[in-house]
């Protein structure tokens, strides 16, 4: 998590491009001394420039941010579906679902003595 205040570095895809394939060549040693040499906080930053370059070098020139499903890259819980936008099936199925965790958080209650 982000701190208050904290400089967030912006690196061009020319710079990640170059310090992907200078780590895969091992021209500049392993994962965390290639990220040290290169300048970066950790070597996650590096790590992640790796898989996506191996996906689609084009990937890197993408604002990670803004990279999705599409991309081939999954980040963060899914969104969440408006119950009217589901099909009458998938409604039925999801009230289903809920319902059979409703009555067993309510069994859990009861068995702690809780009303």
């Amino acid at each position: 998590m982000a701190k208050k205040g904290q400089k967030f570095n912006k690196y061009s895809p020319e710079f990640k491009k170059e310090a992907v394939e200078k780590y895969l060549s091992g021209e500049i040693g392993g994962l965390t001394i290639a990220a040290r040499k290169l300048g970066l906080r950790n070597k996650a930053q590096l790590l992640q420039w790796t898989r996506l370059y191996k996906k689609d070098p084009e990937l890197l020139k993408k604002d990670g941010r803004t990279l999705g499903p599409k991309d081939g890259v999954i980040k963060g819980r899914p969104k969440k579906q408006k119950l009217d936008e589901l099909s009458k099936d998938e409604q039925i199925e999801y009230l289903k679902m809920k319902n059979a965790i409703l009555k067993k958080a309510k069994a859990l209650r009861e068995s702690y003595g809780e009303r």
